[in-house]
């Protein structure tokens, strides 16, 4: 275990004592016309398209510029790689924040290091927050808020829209109090609160004053007023909304007929996500090979995602063992990933520390049956959305050692109920033809549409407010 970081107060720059002084007292917003141009600056730490929430990010672009409303970007990048925004916005209204490129290292960049990723294994090389000294992060902010201040000052949005309840969103608090500011909860920065404890007091506060604060639901809502220390007074401003979640029903939707199966054709089994152990890949891989040894149908699994180091190189170890049965087929674009997943009769995500995670609405949504470990509020949301339905199973959560580890001997106990819940389904998959009536009731109450409306009606509050 690596060595915890402290800082020193004394040695903090202009930026981190920024965020440190800041009070989360109401504050007067400029006054607005109701008719106002909404024009919104959408602000993300790390790399569009390549997790949850950089999806959401792009999404989130694509939807406002349908819907004609104008925006801008600021987001982390590594140097020399391709603009990811480019067919999206305009190239005035783009603003990155580059970092080292290890695959360009000679190529000049804002920050000497890697993209710092709101998770600790991301699917490109990155830096942990849980690393960060004073000198960094006072590198960090500064180099955000040069961008956010050019942003702002070409721009000149009446909405700021930012992604997790971190440090960068803080900035925007801090940086621009006269503009309302709504940001999107995600797990990955209530994780970093307990992974990177020198980090936290530069964003309770911060946080504690933003206009809006979007949660999946009430038991994430509760999660953040802890975390960040929310009291009564706080939490009388009615910040948070509940979201859910949305997925981009253009893209995935179940096939216009069932896949037509011999009894030679392998039942698709599918994990989509990063490769390290908090998602329970070594787990999965157990599973599926214990079943495909018992099994009379071929069976095979494919496995979509990325990771880094020693952990990747382990379940890739693990996977070979399978020989032909297990696929590695790298990282894939959203249209990809939605054909793998028309073609797959299955989506397995064992994780064992997640928020509500958005693949497994699109898994549902393209006409996969799935198992998923029961994490707090899937099940709940699935059912009130949709009614209970065989078409999910729950793996019953182990015990845990640390928050995304599992007791070591908790571990062959899931694995087992991840075993039976494997041949279970597979029972459903061969004794049923689906109709894909559940894949469309996914699709019409986790839709883009409505998510983005809800988005854009809490716009008009804050500028009505």
């Amino acid at each position: 275990m690596s060595k915890k970081i402290t800082m020193d107060t004394n040695k903090i720059g202009f930026y981190s004592k920024l965020l440190l002084a800041f009070s989360p007292r109401r504050i007067e917003k400029y006054p607005t016309s109701k008719r106002e141009e909404i024009r919104v600056l959408r602000v993300i730490c790390q790399r569009p398209y390549f997790t949850g929430s950089g999806i959401n990010h792009v999404n989130l672009l694509q939807k406002g510029k349908q819907k004609s409303i104008k925006q801008a970007s600021v987001f982390g990048h590594p140097v020399g790689e391709p603009n990811p925004l480019s067919k999206i916005l305009d190239s005035e209204y783009i603003f990155p924040i580059t970092f080292f490129n290890p695959k360009k290292p000679n190529n000049s960049s804002d920050i000497p290091f890697p993209v710092v990723g709101m998770s600790d294994e991301m699917p490109y090389e990155s830096t942990t927050f849980s690393s960060f000294d004073e000198e960094m992060l006072e590198i960090y902010l500064e180099q955000f808020a040069k961008q956010l201040q050019a942003a702002v000052s070409k721009f000149q949005p009446n909405i700021i829209h930012s992604h997790h309840l971190w440090l960068v969103t803080s900035l925007c608090r801090v940086l621009f109090p006269q503009i309302p500011l709504l940001a999107t909860c995600h797990n990955t920065a209530l994780r970093q609160m307990e992974l990177s404890p020198q980090l936290r007091d530069f964003v309770k506060r911060p946080t504690q004053g933003i206009d809006a604060i979007a949660v999946i639901d009430e038991i994430q809502q509760k999660r953040v007023e802890k975390l960040y220390d929310f009291n009564e007074g706080v939490q009388g401003r009615n910040q948070f909304f509940h979201i859910g979640q949305g997925i981009n029903t253009n893209i995935f939707s179940p096939p216009e007929t069932p896949n037509k199966r011999d009894f030679e054709d392998p039942i698709k089994l599918i994990y989509v996500g990063k490769l390290n152990y908090s998602k329970g890949v070594p787990q999965l891989i157990r599973a599926f090979k214990e079943v495909a040894k018992e099994s009379s149908i071929p069976l095979q699994l494919n496995i979509i995602g990325s990771g880094q180091g020693p952990q990747k190189e382990k379940i890739y170890s693990m996977g070979k063992e399978c020989g032909e049965e297990v696929c590695f087929l790298g990282q894939l674009d959203q249209e990809k990933l939605a054909k793998y997943f028309r073609k797959s009769d299955l989506f397995i995500l064992p994780s064992f520390y997640d928020g509500f995670p958005k693949v497994l609405l699109e898994a549902l949504s393209s006409g996969c049956r799935a198992i998923i470990t029961d994490l707090p509020g899937i099940k709940t949301t699935l059912f009130n959305k949709c009614g209970p339905n065989q078409t999910v199973q729950f793996i019953p959560m182990p015990k845990m050692k640390t928050i995304d580890e599992p007791l070591p001997e908790e571990i062959p106990e899931f694995v087992e109920n991840l075993k039976t819940l494997i041949k279970k389904q597979i029972s459903f998959i061969l004794e049923q033809e689906d109709n894909f009536e559940y894949a469309q009731e996914i699709r019409r109450a986790f839709g883009w549409d409505a998510l983005f409306q809800a988005y854009f009606k809490k716009y008009q509050q804050l500028l009505d407010s």
